[in-house]
């Protein structure tokens, strides 16, 4: 031989030493993981955290577009319902209108000239669908009809 040789390299027996450094290494990497995922599970609640609001923001918002909708809806159909309204008549005609409410009062006025507490009684008139003038028109002949009566009693004013 040249001087050339070989050795076993056999591994030598697992002995306490080694069990003590694999049981010290547990210990390390579960002291560590412990810290981490103390950190991760702290992580992963705040996502969720975060998550459930922003869900719930949109669902508010979801909400609140469907009141606008509903709200633009209700306003568009009443618009329409108030458009398709026919425009109220106004009597073309005032002098028909006077007549007939001349002749209602007439009883009316006589009732009250009747009675001993004449002074205290009154009359509401409903003038709807007439124009200021037409109305103004039909007071203006009640009250003159109504003078010349009373005068014409011997009442005058």
């Amino acid at each position: 031989m040249d001087g050339a040789h070989t050795h076993g390299h056999a591994h030598p027996p697992a002995g306490l030493g080694t069990a003590v450094l694999a049981m010290a290494g547990a210990a390390l990497v579960v002291s560590v993981l412990e810290r981490v995922l103390m950190f991760v599970l702290i992580g992963i609640a705040v996502a969720a955290a975060l998550a459930v609001f922003g869900l719930a923001c949109r669902v508010v918002a979801a909400c609140r577009r469907y009141q606008q909708h509903t709200a633009r809806l209700d306003a568009a159909a009443y618009l329409s319902l108030a458009q398709a309204d026919a425009p109220r008549a106004v009597a073309a005609d005032p002098v028909v209108l006077r007549q007939a409410l001349t002749d209602l009062l007439i009883p009316l006025l006589a009732d009250g000239a009747d009675s001993a507490v004449g002074h205290g009684s009154h009359q509401h008139l409903h003038l709807h669908g007439l124009t200021p003038g037409q109305a103004a028109a039909i007071l203006a002949e009640l009250q003159a009809r109504h003078y010349v009566d009373r005068e014409q009693d011997g009442g005058g004013q």
